[in-house]
């Protein structure tokens, strides 16, 4: 025959084996002491079992997540510098424009510039 014990939130009787109360989950102090204890004892185990390798495996892991922001930072520079350079370009081209319009409008085309700068 096995020891049963009344549940002391909802009155139930269960089997004294069970951790909680199979009705409503509440269970004795003692045994949540006990759970908790033999869970905190599975992670000293593992903690001892797995240690060193474990600690190996972590600071891999950090070194290739540190790489893959070192090269997304680059990229992403890589991109501003680029679309600076390309809005730059693009000013200039407009400048270049506005001064072939100037000249044009003083009746002096690129290729007057041109003879005169040899002319000199």
């Amino acid at each position: 025959m096995t020891k049963m014990i009344k549940c002391v939130s909802c009155g139930a009787d269960y089997e004294a084996k069970l951790v909680r109360c199979p009705y409503c989950g509440t269970a004795p102090l003692a045994a949540e002491e006990d759970e908790y204890m033999d869970k905190l004892e599975d992670v000293r185990r593992d903690l001892e079992e797995y240690g060193s390798e474990g600690s190996r495996e972590l600071k891999r892991g950090l070194g290739k997540t540190a790489l893959i922001t070192i090269v997304a930072l680059l990229v992403i520079a890589i991109l501003i510098a680029c679309s600076i350079w390309i809005t730059g370009a693009g000013r200039r081209s407009d400048g270049q424009r506005k001064k072939e319009e100037f000249l044009t409008n003083q009746g002096i085309t690129t290729g007057m510039l041109e003879e005169s700068v040899y002319a000199v």
